[in-house]
């Protein structure tokens, strides 16, 4: 089942014809038809929607769950908790999603050579309600934590992060996360002419500025933007 077939069990079963559902999500009622229409699969509306629709956002964003969570109704309202990412086992709430974390891993070679992959096995819980808020596409997001203390006093050693997959177009001045042959960097980028890059650490004083050119075997692959990273006091 599709973003269009979950929205459009919802209504019904709300009993809402589009004009009201737009009217009580905020949005406009050609949004809604294109999203039931398939025309559209942005999720960037799925929190006003399930709000008004009395169902999980979970459920309408990636089929996960149940569309009417236990002991709620479509009458009850939601209310999002503002949560971070967190590590457990205990069952999601409505309103979270679990994300796969980015990690650098050695080689089974044992040769020191590392490369990045995603998941194998680990997850974080993320707020669907921050991740509409940032307007990051859930199937687009992804975590991971940050190592060594290039980016302090930003980010500090430690931290998790969020990334945003469907954004490697470098905005300048923009934390990204980057495989750099292997190795999983987080640092802001600025373009440069002749498709080079400058990849910059906010510690400079230890860690001094590079210029690579993009686009070669060697150069570093640009993951996503860091649009959240957890700060330590």
């Amino acid at each position: 089942m599709e973003l269009k077939d979950r929205l459009k069990q919802a209504r019904k079963h709300a009993k809402m014809s589009q004009v009201e559902l737009a009217k009580r999500a905020g949005v406009d009622q050609t949004t809604i038809s294109n999203l039931e229409r398939g025309k559209h699969r942005g999720t960037s509306h799925v929190i006003p929607l399930a709000s008004a629709l009395g169902c999980s956002p979970r459920w309408l964003a990636t089929g996960a769950g149940q569309m009417l969570e236990f002991g709620r109704d479509a009458t009850d309202e939601l209310v999002f908790q503002d949560a971070e990412l967190v590590e457990g086992n205990e069952p999601l709430g409505y309103d979270e999603i679990e994300l796969p974390c980015f990690r650098e891993v050695e080689f089974s070679a044992g040769d020191g050579s590392t490369q990045v992959i995603e998941n194998h096995g680990a997850s974080m819980r993320f707020s669907l309600a921050r991740l509409s808020r940032a307007g990051v596409q859930p199937e687009n997001a992804a975590c991971a934590t940050v190592t060594g203390n290039s980016m302090e006093p930003t980010i500090a050693g430690g931290s998790p992060i969020a990334i945003d997959k469907g954004c490697t177009q470098i905005i300048d001045g923009k934390v990204y996360a980057l495989d750099h042959g292997g190795m999983f960097r987080v640092k802001r980028l600025y373009k440069l002419p002749l498709n080079r890059v400058r990849i910059v650490s906010d510690n400079g004083n230890e860690y001094p500025e590079e210029v690579v050119s993009m686009g070669h075997e060697e150069s570093p692959r640009i993951i996503g933007r860091v649009f959240w990273w957890e700060v330590f006091d």
